[in-house]
Protein backbone atom coordinates (compact mmCIF):
# COMPACT_ATOMS: atom_id res chain seq x y z
CA UNK A 1 0.00 0.00 0.00
CA UNK A 2 1.63 3.63 -1.17
CA UNK A 3 1.15 6.53 0.86
CA UNK A 4 2.08 10.13 -0.63
CA UNK A 5 2.25 12.48 1.77
CA UNK A 6 2.07 15.99 0.91
CA UNK A 7 4.71 19.01 0.96
CA UNK A 8 3.10 20.85 3.52
CA UNK A 9 3.62 18.01 6.36
CA UNK A 10 7.18 18.00 6.82
CA UNK A 11 7.03 17.95 10.85
CA UNK A 12 8.77 14.58 11.94
CA UNK A 13 5.64 14.11 14.50
CA UNK A 14 2.95 15.25 12.58
CA UNK A 15 4.53 13.56 9.24
CA UNK A 16 4.46 9.86 11.35
CA UNK A 17 0.75 10.88 12.86
CA UNK A 18 -0.75 11.48 9.41
CA UNK A 19 0.72 8.15 7.98
CA UNK A 20 -0.33 6.10 10.68
CA UNK A 21 -3.87 7.88 10.53
CA UNK A 22 -4.00 7.84 7.16
CA UNK A 23 -3.77 4.17 6.76
CA UNK A 24 -6.31 4.01 9.50
CA UNK A 25 -9.07 6.04 7.32
CA UNK A 26 -8.22 3.95 4.02
CA UNK A 27 -8.83 1.09 6.16
CA UNK A 28 -11.93 2.52 7.15
CA UNK A 29 -12.70 3.37 3.23
CA UNK A 30 -12.29 0.47 1.96
CA UNK A 31 -14.48 -1.17 4.05
CA UNK A 32 -17.13 1.06 4.08
CA UNK A 33 -16.91 1.29 -0.24
CA UNK A 34 -16.81 -2.70 -0.10
CA UNK A 35 -20.85 -1.89 1.27
CA UNK A 36 -21.94 1.71 -0.55
CA UNK A 37 -20.05 3.98 -2.26
CA UNK A 38 -22.64 6.74 -1.12
CA UNK A 39 -21.96 9.12 1.70
CA UNK A 40 -18.74 6.70 1.60
CA UNK A 41 -16.50 9.56 2.68
CA UNK A 42 -19.11 11.09 4.83
CA UNK A 43 -19.49 7.74 6.65
CA UNK A 44 -15.70 7.21 6.52
CA UNK A 45 -14.78 10.31 8.63
CA UNK A 46 -17.58 9.84 11.35
CA UNK A 47 -16.47 6.31 11.60
CA UNK A 48 -12.58 7.66 12.00
CA UNK A 49 -13.79 10.12 14.23
CA UNK A 50 -15.37 7.31 16.31
CA UNK A 51 -12.57 5.66 16.75
CA UNK A 52 -10.17 8.57 17.80
CA UNK A 53 -12.39 9.59 20.79
CA UNK A 54 -12.05 5.79 21.69
CA UNK A 55 -8.41 5.80 21.93
CA UNK A 56 -8.39 9.46 23.16
CA UNK A 57 -11.24 7.92 26.15
CA UNK A 58 -7.96 7.06 28.76
CA UNK A 59 -6.64 10.26 28.61
CA UNK A 60 -10.54 12.07 29.13
CA UNK A 61 -10.73 9.68 31.99
CA UNK A 62 -7.67 11.14 33.39
CA UNK A 63 -8.62 14.15 32.68
CA UNK A 64 -11.96 13.95 34.55
CA UNK A 65 -10.46 12.16 37.56
CA UNK A 66 -7.86 15.31 37.59
CA UNK A 67 -10.85 17.74 37.43
CA UNK A 68 -13.03 15.82 40.30
CA UNK A 69 -10.06 15.68 42.80
CA UNK A 70 -9.27 19.81 41.86
CA UNK A 71 -12.84 20.40 42.74
CA UNK A 72 -12.83 18.14 46.05
CA UNK A 73 -9.84 20.47 47.19
CA UNK A 74 -11.11 23.95 45.80
CA UNK A 75 -12.69 24.52 49.64
CA UNK A 76 -9.26 24.31 51.16
CA UNK A 77 -7.45 26.09 48.70
CA UNK A 78 -9.87 28.81 49.01
CA UNK A 79 -9.86 29.12 52.54
CA UNK A 80 -5.57 29.01 52.48
CA UNK A 81 -6.56 32.12 49.66
CA UNK A 82 -8.97 33.97 52.46
CA UNK A 83 -6.43 33.27 54.89
CA UNK A 84 -3.79 35.38 53.06
CA UNK A 85 -6.46 37.77 51.42
CA UNK A 86 -5.02 41.02 52.46
CA UNK A 87 -1.87 40.38 52.40
CA UNK A 88 0.43 41.39 49.44
CA UNK A 89 4.18 40.69 50.90
CA UNK A 90 6.70 38.42 49.36
CA UNK A 91 6.17 36.38 52.18
CA UNK A 92 2.91 35.78 53.19
CA UNK A 93 2.46 34.78 48.76
CA UNK A 94 5.14 32.44 48.97
CA UNK A 95 3.82 31.00 52.38
CA UNK A 96 0.05 30.81 51.07
CA UNK A 97 2.11 28.98 48.09
CA UNK A 98 3.95 26.73 49.75
CA UNK A 99 0.74 25.89 52.29
CA UNK A 100 -1.22 25.26 48.55
CA UNK A 101 1.53 23.57 46.85
CA UNK A 102 1.57 20.91 50.16
CA UNK A 103 -2.02 20.36 49.46
CA UNK A 104 -1.33 19.03 46.06
CA UNK A 105 1.42 17.31 47.23
CA UNK A 106 -0.48 15.37 49.53
CA UNK A 107 -3.56 14.36 46.90
CA UNK A 108 -0.52 13.56 44.35
CA UNK A 109 -2.13 15.69 41.91
CA UNK A 110 -1.35 19.61 40.84
CA UNK A 111 -3.75 22.38 39.02
CA UNK A 112 -1.65 21.05 36.04
CA UNK A 113 -2.47 17.61 35.71
CA UNK A 114 -5.64 18.10 33.80
CA UNK A 115 -4.00 20.37 31.06
CA UNK A 116 -1.98 17.60 29.72
CA UNK A 117 -3.98 15.00 28.08
CA UNK A 118 -5.66 18.49 26.11
CA UNK A 119 -1.72 19.02 25.21
CA UNK A 120 -1.07 15.55 24.38
CA UNK A 121 -4.06 16.06 21.73
CA UNK A 122 -2.98 18.63 19.65
CA UNK A 123 -0.59 17.01 17.55
CA UNK A 124 -3.12 14.70 16.74
CA UNK A 125 -5.47 17.66 15.94
CA UNK A 126 -2.74 19.18 13.75
CA UNK A 127 -2.41 15.53 11.76
CA UNK A 128 -5.96 14.75 11.56
CA UNK A 129 -6.93 18.40 10.21
CA UNK A 130 -3.64 17.86 7.90
CA UNK A 131 -5.63 14.55 6.31
CA UNK A 132 -9.05 15.65 5.93
CA UNK A 133 -7.90 18.23 4.31
CA UNK A 134 -5.92 16.22 1.25
CA UNK A 135 -8.01 13.10 1.24
CA UNK A 136 -7.38 12.92 -2.30
CA UNK A 137 -3.54 12.17 -0.87
CA UNK A 138 -4.16 10.33 2.19
CA UNK A 139 -6.31 7.73 1.09
CA UNK A 140 -5.42 5.29 -1.52
CA UNK A 141 -8.38 4.24 -3.27
CA UNK A 142 -9.85 7.51 -3.46
CA UNK A 143 -6.99 9.30 -4.68
CA UNK A 144 -5.80 6.58 -7.06
CA UNK A 145 -9.47 7.92 -9.24
CA UNK A 146 -7.51 11.51 -9.15
CA UNK A 147 -4.46 10.64 -10.22
CA UNK A 148 -6.09 8.97 -13.41
CA UNK A 149 -7.91 12.39 -14.05
CA UNK A 150 -4.72 14.81 -13.65
CA UNK A 151 -2.74 12.64 -15.90
CA UNK A 152 -6.00 12.72 -18.35
CA UNK A 153 -6.14 17.00 -17.54
CA UNK A 154 -2.30 17.73 -17.89
CA UNK A 155 -2.16 15.85 -21.25
CA UNK A 156 -4.67 18.70 -22.39
CA UNK A 157 -2.55 21.68 -24.61
CA UNK A 158 -3.90 24.34 -22.76
CA UNK A 159 -4.40 23.04 -19.60
CA UNK A 160 -2.46 25.43 -17.69
CA UNK A 161 -3.79 28.16 -19.21
CA UNK A 162 -7.45 26.38 -18.76
CA UNK A 163 -6.44 26.00 -14.94
CA UNK A 164 -4.66 29.33 -13.98
CA UNK A 165 -7.05 31.67 -15.89
CA UNK A 166 -10.44 30.39 -14.73
CA UNK A 167 -10.21 28.47 -11.61
CA UNK A 168 -8.63 31.34 -9.57
CA UNK A 169 -10.61 31.16 -6.60
CA UNK A 170 -9.77 27.57 -6.17
CA UNK A 171 -6.56 27.86 -6.81
CA UNK A 172 -6.70 30.66 -4.04
CA UNK A 173 -7.42 28.14 -0.98
CA UNK A 174 -4.56 25.56 -2.17
CA UNK A 175 -1.20 25.17 -0.75
CA UNK A 176 1.96 25.91 -2.74
CA UNK A 177 0.29 25.55 -6.26
CA UNK A 178 2.61 25.23 -8.99
CA UNK A 179 0.31 24.33 -12.21
CA UNK A 180 2.98 22.50 -13.51
CA UNK A 181 3.33 19.73 -10.87
CA UNK A 182 1.57 16.76 -10.84
CA UNK A 183 0.19 17.27 -6.77
CA UNK A 184 -0.91 20.64 -7.21
CA UNK A 185 -3.29 19.70 -10.83
CA UNK A 186 -4.28 16.41 -8.19
CA UNK A 187 -5.26 19.01 -5.10
CA UNK A 188 -6.67 21.28 -7.14
CA UNK A 189 -8.97 18.48 -8.96
CA UNK A 190 -9.98 17.16 -5.47
CA UNK A 191 -11.13 20.64 -4.43
CA UNK A 192 -13.59 20.73 -7.44
CA UNK A 193 -16.87 21.24 -6.65
CA UNK A 194 -20.24 20.01 -9.21
CA UNK A 195 -20.12 23.88 -10.76
CA UNK A 196 -16.58 23.85 -11.04
CA UNK A 197 -16.37 20.37 -12.84
CA UNK A 198 -19.85 21.73 -15.86
CA UNK A 199 -17.29 24.97 -15.64
CA UNK A 200 -14.77 22.79 -16.72
CA UNK A 201 -16.23 20.44 -18.96
CA UNK A 202 -17.74 23.73 -20.92
CA UNK A 203 -13.64 25.01 -21.65
CA UNK A 204 -12.32 21.24 -22.78
CA UNK A 205 -14.92 19.70 -24.41
CA UNK A 206 -12.67 16.71 -25.29
CA UNK A 207 -12.92 15.99 -21.84
CA UNK A 208 -16.83 16.16 -21.14
CA UNK A 209 -16.99 13.62 -24.09
CA UNK A 210 -14.61 11.25 -22.68
CA UNK A 211 -17.18 8.78 -20.35
CA UNK A 212 -14.80 7.26 -18.93
CA UNK A 213 -13.30 10.30 -17.89
CA UNK A 214 -16.73 11.51 -16.29
CA UNK A 215 -17.46 8.27 -14.92
CA UNK A 216 -14.91 8.95 -12.26
CA UNK A 217 -15.56 12.37 -12.25
CA UNK A 218 -19.32 11.49 -10.80
CA UNK A 219 -17.61 8.62 -8.87
CA UNK A 220 -15.79 10.52 -6.79
CA UNK A 221 -18.69 13.47 -6.34
CA UNK A 222 -20.83 10.33 -5.14
CA UNK A 223 -18.21 9.19 -2.57
CA UNK A 224 -17.77 12.77 -1.74
CA UNK A 225 -21.18 13.53 -1.32
CA UNK A 226 -23.21 13.82 2.77
CA UNK A 227 -26.53 14.18 2.62
CA UNK A 228 -26.62 15.77 -0.21
CA UNK A 229 -23.49 18.44 0.81
CA UNK A 230 -20.02 18.04 -1.42
CA UNK A 231 -17.55 17.65 1.12
CA UNK A 232 -15.63 19.32 -1.01
CA UNK A 233 -16.86 22.37 -0.86
CA UNK A 234 -16.79 24.94 1.75
CA UNK A 235 -19.59 25.96 3.89
CA UNK A 236 -19.63 29.58 3.04
CA UNK A 237 -22.26 32.35 4.48
CA UNK A 238 -25.38 30.89 1.81
CA UNK A 239 -28.08 28.67 2.47
CA UNK A 240 -27.88 25.65 2.94
CA UNK A 241 -24.16 25.66 3.45
CA UNK A 242 -24.48 27.86 6.28
CA UNK A 243 -26.18 24.89 8.26
CA UNK A 244 -22.50 23.23 9.04
CA UNK A 245 -21.01 26.48 10.82
CA UNK A 246 -24.36 26.78 12.43
CA UNK A 247 -23.77 23.09 13.77
CA UNK A 248 -20.18 23.06 14.54
CA UNK A 249 -20.27 26.64 16.75
CA UNK A 250 -23.82 25.03 18.37
CA UNK A 251 -22.08 21.99 19.03
CA UNK A 252 -18.89 23.58 20.64
CA UNK A 253 -21.27 26.28 22.43
CA UNK A 254 -23.18 23.31 23.82
CA UNK A 255 -20.64 20.98 24.71
CA UNK A 256 -18.44 23.53 26.60
CA UNK A 257 -22.15 24.76 28.31
CA UNK A 258 -22.63 21.17 29.56
CA UNK A 259 -19.45 20.50 31.16
CA UNK A 260 -19.32 23.68 33.00
CA UNK A 261 -22.54 23.11 34.56
CA UNK A 262 -21.69 19.60 35.78
CA UNK A 263 -17.94 20.98 37.50
CA UNK A 264 -19.89 23.68 39.04
CA UNK A 265 -22.80 21.58 40.33
CA UNK A 266 -19.39 19.25 41.88
CA UNK A 267 -17.75 22.20 43.24
CA UNK A 268 -20.71 23.36 45.03
CA UNK A 269 -21.19 19.79 46.37
CA UNK A 270 -17.82 19.63 47.86
CA UNK A 271 -18.63 23.16 49.57
CA UNK A 272 -16.46 25.29 47.45
CA UNK A 273 -17.39 28.46 45.15
CA UNK A 274 -17.13 27.78 41.54
CA UNK A 275 -16.82 31.78 40.68
CA UNK A 276 -13.62 31.16 42.47
CA UNK A 277 -12.23 28.78 39.59
CA UNK A 278 -13.03 30.93 36.63
CA UNK A 279 -11.60 34.26 35.57
CA UNK A 280 -13.00 36.63 33.27
CA UNK A 281 -10.66 35.41 30.37
CA UNK A 282 -12.01 31.55 30.82
CA UNK A 283 -15.76 33.26 30.66
CA UNK A 284 -14.66 34.40 27.64
CA UNK A 285 -13.37 32.03 25.85
CA UNK A 286 -16.23 29.69 26.73
CA UNK A 287 -18.10 32.41 24.24
CA UNK A 288 -15.93 33.13 21.36
CA UNK A 289 -14.65 29.65 21.16
CA UNK A 290 -17.77 28.76 19.18
CA UNK A 291 -17.77 31.38 16.58
CA UNK A 292 -13.93 31.00 15.80
CA UNK A 293 -15.16 27.01 15.70
CA UNK A 294 -18.41 28.14 13.18
CA UNK A 295 -15.93 30.66 11.70
CA UNK A 296 -13.18 28.08 10.76
CA UNK A 297 -15.84 26.01 9.37
CA UNK A 298 -17.15 28.46 7.31
CA UNK A 299 -13.45 28.59 5.30
CA UNK A 300 -12.94 24.96 5.11
CA UNK A 301 -14.27 22.28 3.25
CA UNK A 302 -17.52 20.65 4.76
CA UNK A 303 -15.47 17.68 5.33
CA UNK A 304 -13.67 19.26 8.46
CA UNK A 305 -17.49 20.49 9.35
CA UNK A 306 -18.83 17.13 9.47
CA UNK A 307 -15.58 16.00 11.75
CA UNK A 308 -16.16 18.80 13.96
CA UNK A 309 -19.82 18.10 14.48
CA UNK A 310 -19.48 14.74 14.70
CA UNK A 311 -16.43 15.45 16.74
CA UNK A 312 -18.08 17.69 19.44
CA UNK A 313 -21.23 15.04 19.33
CA UNK A 314 -19.05 12.17 20.26
CA UNK A 315 -17.35 14.56 23.17
CA UNK A 316 -20.76 14.74 25.02
CA UNK A 317 -21.15 11.58 24.61
CA UNK A 318 -18.03 10.05 26.00
CA UNK A 319 -18.53 12.65 28.56
CA UNK A 320 -21.34 11.39 29.64
CA UNK A 321 -19.86 7.99 30.16
CA UNK A 322 -16.57 9.00 31.56
CA UNK A 323 -18.93 11.15 34.22
CA UNK A 324 -20.60 7.84 35.11
CA UNK A 325 -17.64 5.90 35.45
CA UNK A 326 -15.69 8.43 37.74
CA UNK A 327 -19.48 8.77 39.77
CA UNK A 328 -19.17 4.94 40.35
CA UNK A 329 -15.37 5.32 41.60
CA UNK A 330 -16.30 8.19 44.09
CA UNK A 331 -19.64 6.40 45.16
CA UNK A 332 -16.86 3.48 46.25
CA UNK A 333 -14.74 5.25 47.82
CA UNK A 334 -17.28 7.24 49.86
CA UNK A 335 -18.83 3.91 50.61
CA UNK A 336 -15.83 2.31 51.70
CA UNK A 337 -14.92 5.66 53.85
CA UNK A 338 -18.31 5.51 54.96
CA UNK A 339 -17.65 1.83 56.65
CA UNK A 340 -14.20 2.74 57.85
CA UNK A 341 -15.45 5.09 60.16
CA UNK A 342 -18.51 2.81 60.96
CA UNK A 343 -15.84 0.12 61.81
CA UNK A 344 -13.90 2.36 64.13
CA UNK A 345 -16.76 3.89 65.89
CA UNK A 346 -17.85 0.30 66.73
CA UNK A 347 -14.57 -0.61 67.72
CA UNK A 348 -14.72 2.55 70.26
CA UNK A 349 -18.08 1.65 71.68
CA UNK A 350 -16.36 -1.82 71.79
CA UNK A 351 -13.65 -0.63 73.70
CA UNK A 352 -15.92 1.88 76.12
CA UNK A 353 -17.64 -1.09 77.16
CA UNK A 354 -14.68 -3.31 78.24
CA UNK A 355 -13.58 -0.49 80.84
CA UNK A 356 -14.37 -1.28 84.27
CA UNK A 357 -15.98 1.72 85.45
CA UNK A 358 -14.29 1.56 89.10
CA UNK A 359 -10.56 0.61 88.31
CA UNK A 360 -10.33 2.26 84.69
CA UNK A 361 -8.65 -0.50 82.95
CA UNK A 362 -10.30 -3.05 80.20
CA UNK A 363 -11.85 -6.51 81.09
CA UNK A 364 -10.25 -9.44 80.97
CA UNK A 365 -6.48 -7.99 81.23
CA UNK A 366 -4.35 -9.46 83.74
CA UNK A 367 -3.86 -6.25 85.64
CA UNK A 368 -7.48 -6.03 86.30
CA UNK A 369 -8.04 -9.04 87.49
CA UNK A 370 -5.28 -8.70 90.17
CA UNK A 371 -6.96 -5.51 91.30
CA UNK A 372 -9.99 -7.18 91.31
CA UNK A 373 -8.99 -10.48 93.38
CA UNK A 374 -7.30 -7.99 95.33
CA UNK A 375 -10.72 -5.31 96.24
CA UNK A 376 -12.34 -8.70 96.42
CA UNK A 377 -9.66 -9.95 99.42
CA UNK A 378 -9.88 -6.58 101.17
CA UNK A 379 -13.18 -6.29 101.48
CA UNK A 380 -13.31 -10.11 103.05
CA UNK A 381 -10.80 -8.93 105.64
CA UNK A 382 -13.09 -5.80 106.23
CA UNK A 383 -16.14 -8.20 106.73
CA UNK A 384 -14.56 -10.22 108.88
CA UNK A 385 -13.08 -7.60 111.21
CA UNK A 386 -16.72 -6.12 111.56
CA UNK A 387 -17.75 -9.01 112.71
CA UNK A 388 -15.30 -10.12 115.31
CA UNK A 389 -15.23 -6.77 116.44
CA UNK A 390 -19.27 -7.55 117.28
CA UNK A 391 -18.54 -10.65 118.70
CA UNK A 392 -16.16 -9.01 120.77
CA UNK A 393 -18.69 -5.73 122.28
CA UNK A 394 -21.00 -8.19 124.30
CA UNK A 395 -18.21 -10.43 126.14
CA UNK A 396 -16.37 -7.20 127.60
CA UNK A 397 -19.71 -5.86 128.59
CA UNK A 398 -20.99 -9.08 130.78
CA UNK A 399 -17.18 -8.69 132.43
CA UNK A 400 -18.10 -5.34 133.65
CA UNK A 401 -21.29 -6.14 134.96
CA UNK A 402 -19.84 -8.82 137.34
CA UNK A 403 -16.87 -7.04 138.33
CA UNK A 404 -18.34 -4.13 139.41
CA UNK A 405 -19.48 -3.93 142.95
CA UNK A 406 -21.54 -1.36 143.23
CA UNK A 407 -24.19 -3.55 140.92
CA UNK A 408 -24.32 -6.35 143.71
CA UNK A 409 -26.81 -5.77 146.46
Amino acid sequence: MEFILLQPTNTFILKQLAWLFSYVITLIYNGVVAMTTTNAMGITIILFTLIVRVLLFPLSLKQQRSTRLMQRLQPKIQRIQDKYKNTTDPDSQRMMQMEMNEIYRENKTSPLSGCLPLIIQLPILFALFEILRNLAFYVTGFGSYFDTMTTQVMALPNYQTLITDNFAQVIKGLQKFDVTTFNSVKDLLAHFTTDNWKAFYELAPTIGQNAEFTRLVDLTQQLNSFLGFNLTEGAGLGWPGIIWPVLAGGTTWLQTWLMTKANDKRTIAAGGNPKANQNGMMKGMNYIFPFMTAFFVISMPLGLGLYWVAGNIFSMLQQLLVDKIVDGEEYKQALQHKQELEEKRRLKEVTKSNIDQKTGRRIGTADNAINRSSMAGNKMAAANKRLEQKLEKPAEADSSVIDNPMDVK
